[in-house]
């Protein structure tokens, strides 16, 4: 059977085991889920996000890419300084700015001056007719800084791919650290669609509604659910 296969290649070979490798997201679900209760305070009327299929699947979907490095990230007025760890080796390219003005008009106020560029160390490779989705760590809490998301055609495009963000944690200075996740990658299958929006009678509907009632919780997990598989 054929088998997808993700690379992930360091552009460093003296770095491959200094950077942290990207994983599964499935491997590095939070301590906060992993803690989470199934029902509050034991009621199993009171169910908790933990039965929530949807929100877990969000959670392990594709590959987390962490920082490489520490960052030191300093506000200054309507601007941002970030100074890597590594900032005082002789390596070139530790971090980048962008002007706001490659934004749109209405998200200039809330970037400030300029946009940070994190860099990404692993060259992304995906089997033809494969691109990766690139976003933030799906309902995982960062509120100091969002990546902009994009898409990549890494079937063809080998080369490093670095992540632009617009700071939010405007107040104070903090540091991300080295194994922090930066971004969540998902592959998927580059395909032809077609929408079409309107009324029709779908039977499925009641029928899918009918057994949604009959059980109190995991009703989706075990009546609807699809097992979704990253190695």
């Amino acid at each position: 059977m054929f088998e997808n296969k993700i690379t992930f290649c360091a552009c460093e070979y003296d770095m491959v085991d200094v950077w942290p490798r990207p994983q599964s997201a499935s491997r590095v679900i939070p301590d906060e889920y992993k803690r989470l209760e199934k029902f509050k305070d034991g009621n199993m009327h009171n169910v908790t996000v933990k039965s929530c299929m949807p929100f877990l699947d969000a959670l392990t979907l594709g590959y987390i890419i962490f920082f490489d490095q520490d960052y030191i990230v300093d506000p200054v007025e309507n601007d941002l300084s970030v100074t890597p760890a590594q900032s005082k080796s002789p390596k070139k390219n530790e971090f980048e700015y962008h002007s706001r003005e490659q934004l749109p008009k209405d998200w200039e106020q809330k970037a400030g001056e300029h946009v940070g560029k994190f860099h990404n160390r692993w060259l992304i490779k995906t089997p033809p007719g494969y691109s990766c989705l690139f976003i933030k760590p799906m309902n995982r809490i960062e509120d100091r800084f969002e990546i902009i998301s994009g898409v990549v055609d890494t079937d063809t495009y080998i080369s490093l791919i670095n992540f632009p963000f617009i700071l939010n944690k405007r107040d104070e200075q903090f540091m991300i650290k080295k194994g922090d996740p930066m971004v969540q990658v998902i592959p998927f299958k580059r395909e032809p669609w077609k929408s079409w929006s309107g009324f029709y009678k779908e039977d499925l509907h009641t029928k899918t509604d009918n057994q949604l009632l009959s059980k109190w919780y995991d009703k989706y997990k075990k009546m609807f659910w699809n097992k979704k598989s990253f190695k």
